[in-house]
């Protein structure tokens, strides 16, 4: 009975800080690159300061890297910052399409396709971390 009151715990603990930390980060991290896109594209919307864009781009990765699970394995920021890359790359080069749905699906598209990589450079790296583990006791 101990046993699943702490699973359940340790669930509850896992959606509340992806709820949190995830979501909240995302949002941050969205905003903060629409404040920086409507900058460097001429559209001052007034936002936020352009200096405080770029921390708050790379603090939101940060949170949705705790958020996820992921912390520490530093190569999933790749994942969080080709969202605001592929972001600007759809106002610079789409901008005037027409289409709600296409900069949506570049932007995931972009996503998935750094996640894939990340995952097959972590997948190759697992042998490598067990044998620091085993050697460092």
């Amino acid at each position: 009975m101990e046993a699943s009151l702490t699973s359940v715990g340790q669930k509850a603990w896992i959606a509340f800080r992806f709820m949190l930390f995830g979501f909240v980060a995302f949002w941050v991290m969205l905003y903060s690159t629409t404040a920086l896109t409507q900058l460097v594209f001429g559209r001052d919307q007034h936002f936020i300061a352009p200096l405080l864009s770029l921390p708050l781009i790379t603090i939101g990765a940060l949170l949705m890297l705790y958020g996820v699970g992921e912390w520490r394995r530093w190569a999933y920021l790749w994942v969080f910052f080709s969202i605001p890359a592929s972001f600007c790359l759809v106002v610079l080069i789409l901008p005037r399409t027409g289409s709600k749905v296409l900069p949506v699906i570049v932007i995931a598209a972009a996503a998935f396709a750094v996640h894939a990589r990340v995952r097959a450079y972590y997948a190759r790296r697992v042998p490598d971390q067990n044998q620091e583990v085993d050697h460092a006791g």
